[in-house]
């Protein structure tokens, strides 16, 4: 495991320079340097670590480098664009296909999409009541929920609820410091990116 986490951190610094490239191109703004790049590694190393040489390694790291650049874009612009987002399910779909005849488990790619279409009708629910869900955090929630139906639905519950719990101690944290108010919109997205890893990781 820990040469498949050197192999995966490497990459990770590789592709986070794609991701910082395409968070630019989306909402551009001057961070800090190597942030974006760093944090990619990070991630992949930690998948890399856990997940070890499967076959589903590659959906799960295609996966945390579209988070981690939907992520940087909904810090900078509160947006999440369809230009980025929709894409990722035919990519997610083709990784998860390859590793289920890999592994000879035609079982994920039914997860893949029961988890997605699950996620998505939640998500678009708590739009309908009027929540501080944008359209654009309905759309990726998708991807977070069909990644994790990969795994069980006891890791898409979890994932789902810590992204939720995190966004909500984040707003508490906010109105206790008075850096903002009851009406005050937060980018959901990383929440609920950081949810799904969370999830991942503990799986």
């Amino acid at each position: 495991m820990i040469g498949v986490a050197l192999g995966t951190t490497t990459g990770g610094l590789l592709i986070g320079r794609i991701v910082r490239i395409l968070a630019d191109h989306f909402a551009p703004r001057k961070g800090v340097p190597y942030a974006t790049e760093i944090i990619t590694a990070a991630v992949f190393g930690l998948l890399g670590w856990r997940i070890g040489p499967a076959p589903l390694l590659p959906a799960y790291l295609y996966m945390a480098a579209a988070g981690v650049a939907l992520s940087v874009i909904d810090l900078r612009a509160r947006r999440l664009p369809d230009a980025l987002t929709l894409p990722s399910y035919a990519v997610l779909l083709a990784l998860v296909a390859v590793g289920g005849l890999v592994s000879r488990d035609g079982a994920l790619a039914v997860g893949l999409v029961l988890g997605a279409v699950g996620t998505f009708s939640l998500y678009w629910c708590f739009r309908r009541m009027n929540t501080a869900l944008g359209p654009g955090d309905v759309k990726a929630s998708g991807l977070v929920g069909g990644i994790l139906g990969t795994i069980d639905l006891h890791s898409w519950v979890a994932g789902i609820g810590a992204g939720l719990m995190l966004a909500a101690l984040f707003a508490v944290a906010l109105l206790i410091s008075r850096k903002g108010s009851a009406s005050t919109l937060i980018p959901y997205g990383p929440f609920m990116f950081a949810g799904c890893l969370v999830a991942v990781l503990a799986a």
